[in-house]
């Protein structure tokens, strides 16, 4: 995957409809570097997905075999956006955990 703006980025993915705009709104409501990193990792995963999907596909000789190819494509998808909540949530826990220090520090000062 090729550094660039992450909007286009996105775009270029050919990701479904839905998680495009997901992803764009993610990226407009907390612009971070962090949230942008954890994106970007997540395309590449994706990115690497589709590829070896095309390559097992065209290498597959029967119909079962490509539904069972596009299968375990969805599955790697689905682990993509998994891994992708998980560290969405530790990102959150961390902020309301900073939050907390800088709370109870202000509180004693």
């Amino acid at each position: 995957m090729k550094d660039g703006d992450i909007y286009q980025l996105i775009y270029e993915s050919n990701l479904e409809s839905k998680l495009e705009q997901i992803l764009i709104g993610l990226m407009k409501d907390n612009p971070s570097p962090k949230i942008e990193a954890m994106i970007r990792k997540f395309l590449v995963y994706v990115e690497q997905s589709a590829e070896s999907f095309w390559t097992t596909y065209y290498s597959a000789k029967t119909n079962e075999e490509k539904l069972s190819c596009y299968y375990q494509y969805s599955k790697n998808q689905c682990l993509a956006t998994e891994v992708l909540i998980r560290d969405l949530n530790s990102l959150s826990d961390d902020l309301s955990k900073e939050k907390s220090a800088v709370l109870k520090e202000h509180k004693l000062g």
